[in-house]
C-alpha cells in the first residue's frame, strides 16, 4: 500500500489497538424490493471518512480490504470499515485471513511491523530496522506466509531504497537485507512463485533471491507496477510502467522470456492497483473531473467502473486496498 516516501516517524510509544468501528453505509441499489432480495446485486459502499463510492459484487475475485486516506487507515472488518489510528499502512493478505499494519512511530529506536487479525484488529508487533531506517510499502506473498518490506534511508534532503525486510508470518519474525547497487527508487515485491523478491533497477526490472543475490533481470522494462501484486493470476505476465521509448504507458511482460506480451493502447492510469484476472487489470484514470478505479483489458477497453471520487479526493493521497478472495 502506497504511503507517502520518507514519512517521519514520531519517537513515543503507541497503542496499537486503539480503532474506531464505523458502519458501513446501506447499498444504493437495494432500492426496491427486488434488488433488496437479490443477494447477487452489485451493491455500493460509501467509505467511512471519504466521500468514495466502491462498488462491489458477490461474485468479484478481489475486493477493497482496507484503505487510506490522507492519514487515515481503515481495515475491513466484516461487513464494517475499521479506523486504525496508530497506523500508517495496512495490507490484507490473500484469502484475508491475516493483515500488517506499520505504525506512525517508532519503539525503543525501532521500526516495526504489527501482524494483526483482521476480525479483531488485534496483533503481534515485531521489530524490522532500526532508526533512522525505515520499512514500509509491505506486499505479501500469494500464499500469505510472508511479506516484504522496502528499506529506506535519509540521503540529504531525500529517501533512497538501501534493501528490503522479509516477515515470517508464522515464525513471527523480520529479516532485514541490504542490497548492494541497489536502484534508488526501488519497491521490493514478490515474484508469482514466492520464491524471489522483484523490484526496479535502471529502468528495468531485476529478480533477487531472499538473501538479497541477483537472479536474474530483465532489461529496459520500465519499473514494475500492479497495487498489492505486478504478476497476472497464472503468473506468466508481469506488469510495468512501458518505458519511454513507448507510447503506450501499460506493457505487459512474458515472465519466462522476458519478451514484451502486450502494449495496452488508448489508456493513460494515473495508477495501477493489480490484477484482476488474466485479460483485465485495475487502473485510476480521470474522468470528467473526477476519476474513476475500472477494470481495463488488454487491449484498452475499460469493461466496468469499480470506484469513483472527486479530484480532491485523489490529492487527498487516496489508496484502496483490493485483496484476492
Amino acid at each position: 500500500m502506497p504511503v507517502t516516501p520518507g514519512i517521519r516517524r514520531s519517537f513515543g510509544c503507541l497503542a496499537v489497538l486503539v480503532s474506531v468501528i464505523v458502519p458501513v453505509p446501506a447499498a444504493a441499489h437495494a432500492a426496491g424490493p427486488v434488488a433488496a432480495a437479490s443477494a447477487a446485486a452489485p451493491v455500493d459502499i460509501v467509505l467511512p471518512g471519504t466521500r468514495v463510492t466502491v462498488r462491489e459484487d458477490s461474485k468479484d475475485p478481489l475486493r477493497v480490504t482496507s484503505y487510506s486516506f490522507g492519514k487515515m487507515t481503515y481495515l475491513r472488518r466484516g461487513a464494517g470499515f475499521t479506523r486504525q489510528t496508530a497506523y500508517q499502512e495496512i495490507t490484507v493478505a490473500p484469502k484475508g485471513t491475516r493483515a500488517l499494519a506499520v505504525p506512525t512511530s517508532y519503539q525503543s529506536g525501532y521500526d516495526s511491523v504489527v501482524l494483526l487479525d483482521p476480525a479483531t484488529s488485534k496483533g503481534t508487533r515485531i521489530r524490522t530496522v532500526k532508526k533512522p531506517l525505515v520499512a514500509h510499502y509491505a506486499h505479501w506473498s500469494r500464499n500469505g506466509g510472508k511479506a516484504v518490506l522496502t528499506v529506506e534511508r535519509k540521503s540529504g534532503s531525500a529517501w533512497v531504497t538501501s534493501g528490503f525486510v522479509i516477515v515470517d508470518a508464522v515464525a513471527k519474525t523480520a529479516r532485514t537485507v541490504t542490497v548492494a547497487n541497489v536502484d534508488k527508487a526501488a519497491r521490493f515485491r514478490w515474484s508469482s512463485d514466492g520464491a524471489d523478491v522483484v523490484a526496479e533497477h535502471a529502468g528495468g526490472t531485476r529478480f533477487y533471491g531472499q538473501d538479497g543475490a541477483i537472479r536474474r533481470t530483465l532489461a529496459k522494462t520500465g519499473r514494475p507496477a500492479g497495487g498489492e501484486d505486478a504478476f497476472t493470476p497464472s503468473g506468466r505476465g508481469l506488469m510495468t510502467w512501458c518505458p519511454s521509448s513507448h507510447t503506450e504507458h501499460v506493457c505487459v511482460w512474458d515472465r519466462t522470456s522476458g519478451k514484451l506480451a502486450a502494449k495496452v493502447p488508448g489508456i493513460k492510469p494515473k495508477a495501477l492497483w493489480g490484477w484482476w484476472d488474466e485479460k483485465h487489470f485495475i487502473a485510476v484514470i480521470p474522468s470528467s473531473g473526477h476519476y474513476q478505479v475500472v477494470l481495463s483489458t488488454l487491449k484498452g477497453k475499460v469493461t466496468r467502473v469499480l470506484a469513483a471520487f472527486s479530484e480532491a479526493d485523489w490529492s487527498n493521497k487516496l489508496y484502496l486496498g483490493y485483496t484476492r478472495k
